[in-house]
């Protein structure tokens, strides 16, 4: 049995009763598909997997050596005799695709092994092997009696065959026996193990040269090789591993081993020989396997005797006993052995054993954590975090987490954070964790290595963890160098200005990183963070803004004016609510950006910004309220300028007027508001200014100035001024007098208008209208004079006109002319006579023309005239219009009411 080596029962025994495996097989093999037994009268048995009889068919005619399955081509290459003679070995190769059971394979080809007439020695064949990686090239190798090796090669479909003979001798030159052949290697480089009863040795079949691997050699069937070529050799006292090149490693196991073979990673090796504790040590045997990269035995089958076979295949391991019974070893499933494993708490052998087998990961992470709680409850942390570490990405990590904080376990509780970081698993309350477990260790080096070891000090990648975590922990902690750093190789210059502001007060290098930025996220930044820069370094702070407010072209600016993005411009209202404290440094900074830039900014809120600063009774920031006083009358002058400069005449304002007159009114500031309300063309608003000031020297000159019609004004205004002065109680005869004149030299209104404006105002005397309404009546008698004169002409003119269409209708018309009206010659008949007393000859006229050519037009003006007058007097819009506009009501009236305004009849006159 094997030295120190723990003992499992990974394989389930399994008794096969009904079995058709042959008392008389002296060899076997097997794969996946099939397993064959050759007998010693020759006949070859092919096994289902229910272990019926599939195959059986005469191979040879005397005993079977070996048989070979080529599993990848299905064919069956079996060694054998045919006759009594050991020259009489043969090599045939069956087909087995297509046979179907009971039936029998055809013989695809037959290799004679010793060459006729006696060319090669004959002797009796010990060791087989068969090499077929080159198919259908094929080599054979047979171990002699005599310690020679012939190896044969061949085509599977040709009869040429070439024969080499290698020699082995053994100690003192006696020959040694082969009891074990294997090849190694594909083309031409090729490789024979050759194994004899005193030496281990392997040719290179290229060039037929030996080389000596070991001085000491093995029994019959006590060579195998592994799936990488390795030739296994079993001694009673260990087995060893051999390469083209040398021993390997070996193993130590007890007894006397033969059978070797193998079922995937496990030695499969059958051993006779006394056992320790056995009664007067009498022979016993075993079929152990053993699972070499794992350092355990999986499996143990006790046995009375040596078996006559052991063979692999389907999977299993099938063992023929002497006494004729056939026993099966089936492997467990990968969870059936862990269980068993892990009820022994024998985690590093289940691990091994997972990875080995190439579990799935979530598999070998149970393992790794039941590894861990046991590790765990012995107090083992350090190594529990070990095998909790490698668990990331399976076991939920607040399971570990919660364990080490219970315990207070900080130490190992800061390894498995940093594991689980540096597999970038991490989330912010990981880093939070890990990051509070530094500062309460006060482990600067680790905290240093963590955040500048990650790129937070050269920038270079992603960091591997939550930025804005780590910035509050270091913070939090009063690392504040540290914070700074994470901060700036994660690029937030938020993070970077509170870092530098609220913890180091370092102004002089927050202002530096402003100036380093772009644009855009100094002006971002400092829209956030400015407030406290501008109180304790406002000049410098100012001077940036006016960077970032005004045209990068012509200024520079923050981050360089060749950056991309370089014409953009801030904007002063973003930054107002920073100089709460400071209107002086804003009044100043609204006009520079307004001075600056070429030219002046559309922007509303700095006009109302500035205005509104303009106006303010007293600024914060001023030192007393005499210079206050002082400073006031030069800002509203500059009020003043800073509206006309945002409204030029002709083009739109640059800042919102209703937001301006806010200001102003607030601020009782009638220049404001007078400019303000004349650029609107609100001009009653102009006049209720003045008329609220009691300004009336500025209320006169606001009415003559906007109050005339002839460019552009509202004469009505004159009357807004009457009925001001009209509802004044106090004497104000002198205004009254210069209005009355500027109306009677306008004629802006009637004189009744004016009496009734007047006559509420009970300080003023008639004398103050006296002139004026003697000089208005003695104009409207002389107008209504003349009005009379003309009234009597024109009833005398349609008088006359009257009696001559009466004339015409009733009596008849004399012509008397002799001469064409419009040539001047003598009429001649055929003559044209109008009714209105114009003759023409007939070929003076034009063809059917039937007006007279000389009064034609003045009548087709009279009809235009009476057509316009009747479609304006129909126009009631206009009407209201001029009506609202005209000084002289009644006038307007009156002239519609001839046009017909009032009457309901639509036709039109006769011609």
């Amino acid at each position: 049995m094997s030295l120190g080596w723990k003992r499992f029962t990974f394989f389930e025994r399994e008794e096969r009763k009904d079995h058709a495996v042959p008392d008389n097989a002296t060899c076997s093999a097997g794969n996946a598909e099939h397993l064959v037994f050759g007998c010693s009268d020759g006949q070859v048995v092919v096994l289902d997997r229910t272990f019926a009889q599939h195959l059986v068919f005469p191979a040879h005619q005397r005993h079977v050596y070996s048989v070979f399955l080529v599993e990848k081509h299905k064919v069956l290459a079996t060694l054998g005799r045919e006759d009594a003679s050991a020259g009489s070995a043969s090599l045939k190769l069956w087909g087995l695709d297509g046979v179907r059971a009971g039936g029998a394979p055809a013989c695809q080809r037959t290799l004679r092994c010793f060459a006729p007439a006696g060319k090669t020695a004959e002797a009796e064949v010990l060791a087989a092997a068969l090499h077929t990686d080159a198919w259908p090239q094929l080599t054979l190798a047979l171990g002699l009696a005599n310690g020679q090796v012939l190896v044969l090669r061949a085509e599977a479909g040709r009869d040429k065959v070439q024969r080499a003979m290698l020699g082995s001798r053994g100690e003192g030159g006696e020959p040694s026996e082969i009891t074990g052949l294997g090849f190694r290697g594909e083309d031409s480089n090729v490789y024979l193990y050759a194994v004899s009863r005193h030496q281990t040795a392997v040719y290179n079949l290229r060039t037929n040269s030996k080389t000596v691997l070991d001085e000491m050699g093995a029994e019959r069937g006590a060579t195998a090789l592994d799936a990488g070529g390795q030739l296994v050799v079993a001694r009673p006292e260990a087995v060893y591993f051999y390469t083209p090149d040398g021993r390997g490693p070996c193993f130590v196991f007890e007894g006397e081993k033969r059978h070797l073979g193998w079922l995937r990673h496990y030695l499969v090796a059958a051993t006779r020989g006394g056992q320790p504790g056995t009664a007067g040590g009498a022979a016993s045997a075993a079929l152990h396997l053993y699972d070499l990269r794992n350092k355990l035995v999986a499996a143990s089958l006790p046995l009375p005797e040596e078996p006559r076979q052991v063979v692999c295949a389907w999977g299993l391991v099938v063992v023929a006993a002497a006494d004729g019974a056939v026993a099966c070893l089936r492997e467990k499933p990968l969870a059936a052995k862990l269980d068993l494993l892990h009820a022994k708490s024998l985690y590093l052998v289940a691990l091994n054993l997972a990875q080995s087998e190439q579990a799935e990961p979530s598999v070998v992470a149970e393992i790794q954590r039941r590894y861990g709680d046991h590790l765990y409850a012995k107090h083992d942390y350090d190594g529990a975090v070990a095998q909790y570490a490698a668990t990331i990405g399976s076991l939920e990590p607040s399971y570990v987490i919660r364990k080490f904080l219970d315990a207070q376990r900080i130490h190992n509780l800061t390894a498995y954070l940093e594991a689980l970081h540096a597999r970038g698993l991490a989330n912010a309350d990981h880093t939070t964790l890990l990051l509070n477990c530094y500062t309460k260790l006060k482990d600067v080096a680790k905290l240093d290595a963590f955040l500048r070891g990650a790129g937070a000090a050269d920038g270079c990648g992603a960091l591997p963890f939550d930025v804005e975590t780590a910035v509050k922990v270091c913070r939090s902690a009063g690392y504040f160098e540290h914070a700074l750093a994470v901060a700036q190789a994660a690029s937030e210059p938020e993070w970077c200005l509170e870092i530098l502001l609220e913890d180091c007060h370092q102004y002089d290098e927050a202002l530096d990183f402003l100036r380093g930025l772009p644009r855009q996220q100094a002006a971002a930044a400092l829209h956030c963070h400015g407030k406290v820069l501008v109180t304790e370094r406002p000049e410098a702070t100012t001077a940036l803004l006016m960077q970032l407010c005004t045209d990068a072209k012509a200024t520079g600016g923050a981050g360089g004016s060749g950056e991309a993005g370089g014409e953009w411009v801030a904007k002063v209202a973003d930054f107002a609510h920073l100089y709460a404290e400071r209107p002086q440094a804003l009044m100043l900074l609204c006009e520079f950006v307004l001075n600056s830039t070429r030219a002046p900014p559309r922007e509303e809120a700095l006009y109302h910004t500035l205005l509104q600063l303009y106006l303010a009774e007293r600024l914060a920031d001023e030192p007393d309220a005499e210079a206050a006083a002082a400073a006031q009358p030069a800002r509203r002058e500059q009020a003043l300028e800073l509206l006309r400069r945002g409204w030029p005449a002709g083009d739109e304002p640059r800042y919102d007027p209703d937001h301006a007159l806010v200001l102003c009114r607030l601020a009782g500031y009638r220049p404001g508001l007078v400019l303000l309300y004349e650029n609107m063309r609100l001009f009653r608003e102009v006049l209720r200014v003045h008329m609220v000031a009691g300004d009336h020297a500025a209320l006169i000159e606001a009415c003559v100035r906007l109050g005339d019609a002839s460019r552009g004004g509202d004469v009505h205004l004159w009357t807004e001024v009457l009925e001001y002065l009209g509802s004044q109680d106090l004497d104000c005869s002198a205004q009254v007098a210069e209005v009355l004149g500027h109306i009677e030299a306008g004629g802006l209104l009637p004189p009744l208008v004016v009496l009734q404006a007047l006559a509420r105002n009970p300080a003023l005397k008639l004398a103050v209208v006296r002139e004026y309404m003697a000089r208005a009546l003695g104009a409207e008698a002389a107008a209504a004079d003349e009005d009379r004169a003309a009234v009597a002409r024109y009833q005398t003119e349609t008088a006359g006109m009257r009696a001559e269409v009466n004339e015409l209708r009733t009596q008849a018309r004399v012509f008397q002319n002799s001469r064409c009206a419009l040539s001047g010659a003598p009429l001649e008949l055929p003559a044209v006579h109008f009714l209105c007393g114009h003759s023409f000859n007939a070929r003076s006229l034009g063809e059917g023309e039937r007006e007279c050519p000389l009064c034609a037009p003045q009548f087709r003006t009279i009809l235009d005239i009476r057509r316009s007058l009747r479609a304006g007097a129909a126009e009631q819009d206009k009407f209201f219009t001029q009506l609202k506009s005209s000084s002289d009501g009644f006038n307007v009236i009156a002239e519609f009411f001839g046009r017909g305004l009032l009457n309901n009849t639509s036709a039109s006159a006769p011609a």
